[in-house]
């Protein structure tokens, strides 16, 4: 742990003392020096907002505009703000990075941008980085992409064929995100099927259909995700005449306000996973583990699935678990390992558990789950 935290000292002071162009005090004021990761890990914006106004989506109900504005700090700025942040992990064995959020990576306002964070991310970080896009990717930008990061992962989002206009009625059509599919692999690249959200009543009826033409475009894999509504979102599925009585039936409760009520997929997602398997796609549920995949490494739970890159993780232990969290003076009370997860009962320094969390995360690539005695 240690020898992390001083790595990471010494990252930053390089920006410090040899890049003129970084702002350290707009670096420090930037949210991202203080985020907490998520489970895919920590999201970067390359911009606020969105156009496409897709009517499953979230952002809106979030504070965040139908319009995009392009993200105040520069690639040296982000890279800076990620090493000021607590609970960062520098390497390539260190936290996850997601691009895209709550904006469009790869539109016209952001591509600059994204280019430029994925670009000094790979030069100083190294960590595995993800985006997902709906953006048309042509050959010359697939070559830019592989150029500043060969291990990337990319996400191309697809939710449906049939009702696109509906669904996202100012992104490109999916026949174009299919050919970004087969310029990012015909030149090297790994990109995956983002099928998310999964929108019951709608998707029975396409995830074949939409997994084929992936297989035939190249992709090499399938990533889902669970759909999340409030009652604006709602609101809008039945407006466009969308019939939403499954969908409905899948809440374990109505939405109130702006509250995001996640709708019960975990049969479909079964279905689907099936589906792409006997066709030969590598099938997660977790959008972090394409990342992984993509860099060559493995977690447990891909393990436990059957999916090993040759890369195995550290096994954790009870007894090095208990010393990372002497070192940061937390009191474990029990510990228990199962095959891909493990559970901490602590009884003391509940507010530096997220970087202990982060820290066994990132040594041994386990699901970690935190719970207060």
């Amino acid at each position: 742990m240690i020898e992390e935290l001083n790595f990471k000292n010494m990252l930053r002071k390089i920006l410090e003392n040899e890049i003129d162009s970084l702002n350290v005090e707009k670096a420090l004021k930037n949210s991202l020096s203080r985020r907490k990761p998520r489970p895919c890990g920590f999201t970067i914006h390359t911009g606020i907002g969105c156009v496409f106004k897709c009517i499953y989506c979230y952002i809106e109900d979030m504070g965040f505009p139908w319009s995009i504005k392009k993200y105040s700090l520069n690639g040296y700025e982000i890279v800076y703000s990620l090493l000021s942040n607590p609970y960062f992990i520098p390497g390539e064995k260190g936290s996850l990075i997601a691009i895209g959020s709550v904006t469009e990576p790869f539109h016209p306002l952001t591509i600059d941008t994204t280019i430029d964070y994925i670009d000094k991310i790979a030069k100083y970080l190294k960590n595995p980085v993800q985006f997902s896009t709906k953006m048309y990717i042509d050959n010359n930008m697939a070559k830019l992409i592989l150029d500043k990061d060969p291990g990337i992962s990319p996400l191309i989002t697809i939710v449906s064929l049939k009702k696109h206009r509906l669904l996202e009625p100012y992104a490109p059509t999916p026949e174009k995100r299919f050919e970004s599919i087969s310029n990012m692999r015909k030149n090297g690249l790994k990109p995956f099927l983002f099928l998310r959200p999964i929108i019951p009543g709608l998707i029975e009826e396409e995830f074949e259909n939409i997994i084929d033409k992936s297989i035939e475009y190249g992709a090499v894999g399938i990533v889902t995700g669970s759909l999340r509504v409030s009652e604006s979102i709602l609101n809008k599925f039945i407006k466009t005449g969308i019939d939403v009585s499954e969908l409905i039936k899948r809440l374990p409760r109505k939405p109130r306000g702006r509250e995001q009520v996640s709708v019960y997929t975990s049969d479909i997602k079964e279905m689907i996973a099936k589906y792409a398997r006997k066709h030969g796609l590598i099938f997660f549920t977790e959008a972090c583990m394409a990342n992984l995949y993509t860099h060559g490494y493995s977690c447990w739970k891909m393990i436990h699935l059957g999916y090993d890159t040759g890369v195995k993780p550290k096994q954790p232990s009870k007894n090095s678990v208990y010393e990372i969290a002497s070192a940061l003076n937390i009191s474990v009370e029990d510990i228990k390992l199962s095959d891909y997860s493990i559970y901490l009962w602590i009884s003391s320094g509940w507010n530096r558990s997220i970087l202990l969390s982060e820290l066994i995360h990132s040594r041994y690539r386990i699901c970690v789950r935190i719970l207060r005695v």
